[in-house]
């Protein structure tokens, strides 16, 4: 079966978030519940060697996320190629800094190995470096989900209405609220991958629908 297009950039973003969050469970897995889950508490006392390859594994991941975030703008570029370079950029740079974020993580795990007199500062310090790397990937979330949402509801495209609710962001702030429902083995799993889990659902979800045989035929036609 010959795919298209928008299938391989699919399949590719599926694989960017496969890989991000197997780095995620490389870091922090242990099985506990969503209350008991605490990443920080788990990489103090992980093996350095289990830290270093899960914290290595966010950079190449993106990668891939990147080359499937390109299916956004070959879907709206027929209807608006300006807005549809934006919103790739934005989610380019997104997973750009992602990859770093997850990559820098793992360093609690190193922190927490650290003399309890001598964490404090040192945690100050570095939490407030992530922060800084946060508000970047937050602004650059909130354009591309924003500017998602304009061309999808005030523009046709290949991309429909229902889809928009699978958009991470959306997905990322429920997420927030299930940590205490979640129970014993799965906290790790489903609270410490749920943002990860929610992009993957976006990549299936557009696998899906690019491959039903109308939306191909579509593809085709307009040459995408």
């Amino acid at each position: 079966m010959k795919l298209n297009k928008l299938q391989l950039f699919s399949l590719s973003g599926i694989l960017g978030s496969l890989l991000m969050f197997s780095g995620d469970m490389i870091l922090y897995y242990e099985p506990v519940s969503g209350a008991e889950y605490n990443s920080v508490a788990v990489m103090s006392a992980m093996p350095i060697e289990r830290l270093i390859a899960g914290g290595l594994i966010g950079p190449f991941a993106s990668i891939f996320s990147i080359i499937g975030g390109y299916i956004f703008y070959i879907v709206f570029r027929p209807v608006n190629k300006i807005l549809a370079k934006i919103l790739f950029a934005s989610f380019a740079v997104l997973f750009i800094v992602a990859g770093t974020y997850h990559a820098v993580f793992a360093n609690y795990g190193i922190i927490g190995r650290i003399p309890k007199s001598l964490q404090s500062e040192q945690l100050l310090l570095f939490m407030t470096y992530m922060e800084s790397i946060y508000t970047v990937i937050f602004i650059c979330a909130t354009i591309w989900t924003l500017l998602l949402f304009y061309l999808v509801i005030f523009k046709k495209s290949l991309y429909p209405l229902w889809m928009l609710l699978f958009t991470p962001s959306l997905l990322i702030l429920l997420g927030k609220s299930l940590k205490d429902y979640i129970p014993y083995p799965l906290g790790a799993i489903i609270y410490g991958g749920w943002i990860n889990l929610c992009f993957m659902l976006l990549f299936i979800v557009c696998l899906i629908h690019f491959s039903r045989k109308r939306i191909k035929a579509a593809v085709s036609d307009h040459k995408l």
